[in-house]
């Protein structure tokens, strides 16, 4: 590979940000975005020639792009892509090119001064329990795939664990005997999440009985024991949402957000919240709240909105 080839400075920032314990979900979205803007461009391209004029017609490209362009299991949508989604890619692209400065690769940034396209706000209407349940009751539980699915879900909406973080999960690191979850998050930072009676038994009865025999280090598996990426699951999810007929829009992010504010709609108040997603802003509040760990579990076995979910697991 040639050294002032954009492949081979994709290459050595992965190699940088390992070395810099950048989250692995980090470094994929930003070589991700690069490689796209790479492909884009033709291909082979030396950074030093590459000009502010290049990202901004890739902007313009990517606004008249279809949503799921090219991917290989999900049916081309015939909207664009979100201006938020431009947003995201034009981000990592800058990011990845203020590396190559700050690390003297290239003599000067040619995208400080090209803006990232402006983000539209997004009013979410969060899922009320019955809804989750009615989307829970249309997923087939007498296979492998099905029962994983509705338990995906459930606990996605019962611990507020993010999708990323749960389809992440390594199998060590969910503790029966305990009735805990120990999640390593942004920043590599390990909190630990309390298992309601309900998201409990799901997950107990998907280990026990559902999960495939197979050696995986994951916790939720395909039935050859790879990991589960957030497309398909997300592909998975959509086919149940459109079954269940909810008529809101409902994604793994639309649930999670679902859950964490009915936690605090039953009771639970906002420092135990932080606590629980594992945020670490309110810094001036942290100083004198100290949360223990027997409150915390408390707090999510009490509050939390699996309980609500009208279905026997």
């Amino acid at each position: 590979m040639e050294t002032n080839n954009l492949g081979h400075f994709i290459s050595v920032y992965e190699n940088f940000a390992q070395a810099e314990n950048k989250s692995e979900r980090t470094i994929e979205a930003v070589t991700g975005a690069v490689r796209k803007f790479e492909s884009f461009l033709g291909g082979n391209t030396n950074p030093q020639d590459i000009t502010a004029d290049d990202l901004r017609q890739y902007i313009l490209h990517l606004q008249e792009r279809c949503k799921w362009s090219g991917h290989p299991t999900i049916k081309q949508n015939h909207g664009n892509l979100s201006p938020n989604t431009i947003a995201h890619h034009v981000r990592h692209i800058r990011s990845f090119w203020s590396w190559m400065h700050s690390e003297e690769f290239i003599e000067h940034n040619p995208f400080a001064r090209v803006k990232t396209p402006k983000e539209t706000l997004k009013v979410v209407t969060p899922l009320i329990p019955g809804e989750v349940t009615q989307l829970i009751k249309v997923i087939p539980w007498d296979n492998h795939k099905g029962y994983r699915d509705s338990c995906i879900i459930v606990t996605l909406y019962g611990t507020v664990l993010r999708i990323s973080e749960l389809l992440d999960l390594p199998l060590s690191n969910v503790d029966f005997t305990n009735g805990q979850i120990t999640v390593v998050g942004k920043g590599d930072k390990e909190r630990s999440v309390f298992m309601s009676p309900k998201v409990y038994k799901a997950l107990f009865k998907y280990y026990s009985k559902w999960r495939p025999k197979v050696s995986s280090a994951y916790f939720f598996i395909h039935e050859d024991g790879r990991r589960l990426t957030r497309f398909y699951f997300e592909h998975r999810m959509q086919t149940f949402v459109r079954k269940a007929n909810i008529g809101k829009l409902c994604t793994a992010h639309v649930l999670w957000y679902s859950g964490t504010i009915q936690l605090l709609r039953n009771g639970c108040n906002s420092y135990t919240l932080q606590q629980i997603l594992g945020h670490t802003t309110m810094e001036m509040t942290r100083r004198y709240l100290k949360i223990s760990n027997s409150d915390i579990e408390k707090s999510l076995k009490s509050f939390s909105p699996a309980e609500q979910v009208d279905i026997r697991f």
